[in-house]
């Protein structure tokens, strides 16, 4: 058999195009192989605060990632992970000073607040400025590192903070100020979410979270979760129901409704195929996307008052009695 030179250019092409297929899948398992070992390995959840110099009330706080302590000689010096762009990634650069706050195991509450944009981050949390620094430092920790910036280097979707630890304050721990509260919050045995996601969705999952914060938001932001890691709605529906059901049981006062649980599981769902392209990672910015969501009135342009409160659509899912279930959602809808 002979090749003719036109034959010799398509092999070489097919070549080329099987190469760097093999090579996207190779990527890709050594992608899943890291998270897959990821999952094994228990992570510190550390709060990072900040504040302008000139104006101490212009505070930010950041659940971040991959915290490590670098080296100890000839100085300290700790790092961080920090998702770009963000309101925290520029009040750091503008501050070049900043707080790591070490949580303790009773402080899920405070990861999931400072992994939120939300503008009074500190409003509910126990804090105080640092008479030397004007620096926010967390109250309740296992203890807290003030820092300086040493280097910033930007890394893909993330900035890798190196900064020199000038002095540290011990922590009590806890709430009650006991030895045996001073335990480290840590994650891990999960899927490979930001940090901020991995602590919500433990918290959520073994019901240790205050009751009080179980909104509407809060169920959206379980059931987005659910979505994206499964891929696939059939297999995440009966998830984020069960989740539900779990969390209603423990409070008397709420009770569990298919209707309204099945129209917000279709709107999410619509809402993350139409979020195809941006980033996938970000709920905050996902539920700004989609304000459709955020509405726990929603529902109410789709179904009448006296079809929602009848016992037969809290007990199964009855289509709109108003218009038609959406098929396809926009941004700022």
């Amino acid at each position: 058999m002979t090749f003719g030179f036109g034959t010799i250019k398509t092999i070489r092409r097919l070549y080329s195009t099987n190469t760097a297929i093999n090579g996207a899948f190779s990527s890709k398992k050594v992608i899943d192989n890291v998270r897959m070992m990821m999952r094994k390995v228990p992570q510190p959840v550390v709060v990072v605060t900040t504040s302008q110099q000139d104006d101490p009330t212009h505070r930010r706080g950041i659940t971040v990632s991959s915290f490590t302590s670098l080296c100890l000689h000839p100085e300290p010096m700790v790092s961080f992970c920090v998702r770009i762009p963000s309101r925290a990634s520029d009040l750091l650069h503008a501050s070049g000073s900043m707080v790591v706050n070490m949580l303790s195991q009773e402080q899920v509450p405070q990861s999931i607040a400072f992994s939120s944009p939300q503008a009074e981050q500190f409003k509910e949390v126990p804090f105080y400025d640092d008479s030397a620094t004007g620096l926010p430092v967390l109250m309740g920790t296992l203890g807290s590192m003030h820092c300086n910036k040493v280097q910033v280097i930007t890394t893909g979707d993330h900035e890798l903070w190196i900064a020199k630890v000038i002095k540290v304050d011990e922590g009590v721990g806890g709430q009650l100020g006991k030895r045996e509260e001073a335990q480290p919050l840590l994650y891990y045995e999960r899927g490979y979410r930001g940090v901020g996601e991995q602590v919500f969705m433990s918290a959520y999952e073994d019901c240790s979270l205050d009751t009080r914060h179980w909104m509407h938001r809060a169920h959206l932001r379980m059931a987005w979760n659910y979505l994206r890691d499964t891929g696939d709605t059939e297999k995440a529906t009966p998830l984020i129901k069960r989740q539900l059901q779990i969390h209603f049981d423990k409070n008397d006062h709420l009770q569990y409704h298919e209707t309204i649980t099945s129209f917000y599981i279709h709107l999410i769902d619509l809402a993350i195929k139409a979020n195809h392209g941006k980033d996938k990672d970000d709920f905050f910015d996902f539920m700004e996307r989609f304000p459709i969501l955020t509405n726990p009135q929603s529902i109410q342009h789709y179904y009448s008052p006296q079809l929602l409160k009848s016992p037969l659509a809290r007990s199964s899912f009855l289509l709109p009695d108003l218009k038609p279930l959406p098929i396809e959602l926009t941004d700022k809808q």
